[in-house]
């Protein structure tokens, strides 16, 4: 009688036991894969607002830098000579516009670095009416940026007695109009054209 109770005994320990390795293994791996789910700035399709913030204003933060020293009025006036493209720089080439453009090289250490992509536009004011605009690329990396890119701007005015850079002689209003990577929108004027700089980054 006394073997029976003893075995019935350690039957439901062993039961009891199971159950609770059971419970154990189940709850570790329930653990596991809530700390092994990585959470991204679009999971669940929302954007991390914070960090969109901090990139937007690293952003800027890099177009003022740039625009402090007058860099970026030099690099929208750094036309080549037949006024189709930026001389020397490939907008498709991060190296070319780093090394000619201060506003490259700061967008070459911060975020290319870190694996991010961007471009750089510049907009400007095509003819008489301000409503005119045309673009043409600085930095290409990407023909349609993802929808949780960031923009950042800095404007930048053009005047009639600047030189076309790099260290030509031609002053922006006696640059031929086929010659011109940036028409001139104010004939006459002293301002020669107010140009945006936009910079989408990813």
């Amino acid at each position: 009688m006394s073997g029976t109770l003893r075995s019935r005994t350690d039957r439901g320990q062993a039961y009891t036991l199971e159950g609770f390795i059971g419970a154990m293994v189940i709850l570790m791996a329930v653990l596991f894969a809530l700390q092994a789910v990585v959470i991204t700035p679009t999971t669940g399709g929302q954007v991390d607002r914070t960090l969109q913030a901090q990139l937007q204003q690293e952003a800027q933060d890099a177009l003022v830098v740039a625009g402090q020293d007058g860099d970026l009025s030099r690099t929208v006036r750094r036309w080549d000579a037949t006024g189709t493209g930026f001389a020397d720089i490939d907008p498709t080439d991060q190296e070319s516009f780093a090394e000619h453009s201060t506003l490259g090289a700061i967008l070459n250490q911060s975020f290319a670095d870190e694996g991010r992509s961007y471009n750089v536009e510049v907009h400007y004011v095509s003819g008489s009416s301000t409503e005119a605009t045309e673009s043409t690329d600085l930095h290409r990396q990407a023909e349609s940026p993802p929808s949780e890119a960031v923009v950042a701007s800095h404007v930048v005015t053009l005047y009639d007695d600047q030189y076309v850079e790099p260290e030509r002689n031609d002053r922006l209003d006696e640059v031929a109009d086929a010659n011109s990577l940036i028409p001139q929108a104010n004939d006459g004027e002293i301002v020669y054209n107010v140009v945006e700089v936009r910079l989408i980054v990813w």
